[in-house]
């Protein structure tokens, strides 16, 4: 975690996971009184997966199932969702982020366990998941 982001904010509220990488909140703290509603987030520096119709193969949509499920469960038992960034937005809007779950990143996280891979925002690996 030695290129850490500067901080933004700590998560409130609910959160739905879309995918492996791309989640929702209710509202970002980002303290001082200062909170934002409904922000959207995409994982920064990691591609998992794609669901659905996206999905190149059978087994990359079983994955995708996998990393969606782990991200979930990350979040939904962390007691402090801490949120890094610098970087802006993607490309569909979504704030870039780094994410800390109770001090370990979750894109670390998903990588190690063999559900994301390192992305640099270029063009996406053509390796099969």
């Amino acid at each position: 975690m030695s290129d850490m982001r500067p901080f933004v904010g700590k998560l409130k509220g609910k959160v739905r996971v879309y995918d492996g990488d791309t989640f929702y909140a209710e509202a970002l703290d980002c303290g001082w009184g200062v909170s934002v509603n409904k922000p959207k987030f995409r994982i920064a520096r990691i591609d998992t997966p794609e669901k659905g119709w996206r999905a190149k193969t059978d087994a990359e949509r079983e994955l995708s199932k996998k990393a969606t499920a782990f991200l979930k469960n990350m979040l939904a038992v962390s007691k402090e969702v801490l949120i890094y960034s610098d970087l802006g937005r993607g490309k569909y809007g979504r704030l870039l982020v780094e994410v800390v779950c109770d001090g370990v990143n979750a894109g670390d996280a998903l990588i190690e366990v063999g559900f994301a891979r390192r992305y640099d925002g270029g063009t996406k690996s053509t390796e099969p998941w």
